[in-house]
This record gives structure tokens, sequence and C-alpha cells, in this order.
């Protein structure tokens, strides 16, 4: 059942706030040009979206795994933007990064009166 597979991994929202810090670091590392904290970053962040898309799997969620998959493609390209030391293109993949993000936060995401989010599959 669903809540089986939910039960043996990560409570959703831990998952989004690791997320959210990485994110917040990497957006920090690559201001800094620190190029090797960045791809540190952006492999956490991969493996990140790689659990956001388990997630929604159990849900069947079309638009939310494609979200998570394309997430973390974007972190594999981020990571070896900034070990090649290519900022540009780091920024770029950053930005993609943060449209998956915000695509799915929109569709799924809902902010309640007490000011939590609760997520709709």
């Amino acid at each position: 059942s669903v809540m089986t597979i939910l039960a043996q991994k990560r409570p959703y929202d831990v998952v989004m706030k690791d997320v959210n810090t990485t994110f917040g670091n990497l957006r920090k590392n690559l201001d800094g040009a620190a190029m090797p904290s960045a791809a540190e970053d952006a492999v956490k962040l991969q493996s990140l979206f790689q659990e956001t898309e388990e997630f929604w799997k159990a849900f069947k969620t079309k638009d939310a795994i494609e979200a998570s998959k394309s997430a973390a493609a974007a972190s594999e390209s981020l990571a070896a933007a900034a070990r090649e030391g290519n900022g540009q293109k780091a920024q770029a993949a950053y930005g993609a990064i943060g449209k998956y993000c915000k695509a799915c936060h929109d569709s799924h995401r809902e902010l309640m009166p007490d000011k939590s989010y609760r997520i709709k599959p």
C-alpha cells in the first residue's frame, strides 16, 4: 500500500526542508564563486530530488514526477559545471532547478491558515 511505502522513507516535509536549506547554501556558494562547495550542494540536491521523485511515484503524479526528474538532471548539470568552474553554466542550471520547484509547488502545495503547507497529490 501507499502508506507502507511512505512509512519506509523520511517524511516529505523533512525532504523539502532539506532541499530548501541546500538550495539556499548553493545560492551563497554560487554568489561567492565557491565552486567545489556548490558542486557538493548540487550532488546533494540531485539525491534529494531522486527522493522526491520516489515520493510522487507512489501517487503516480505525473507532473510532479517529471519535475523531480528534471530538477535532479539540472542538479547533475550544475555539479558538472561547478567542477569545471563554469559559473555561467552553473547559474543557468540553478535557474532551471528553481523553475521546476515553482511549477510543482504551484500545482501541489497549498498554504494553510496556520502558515503550514499541505501537499495536494
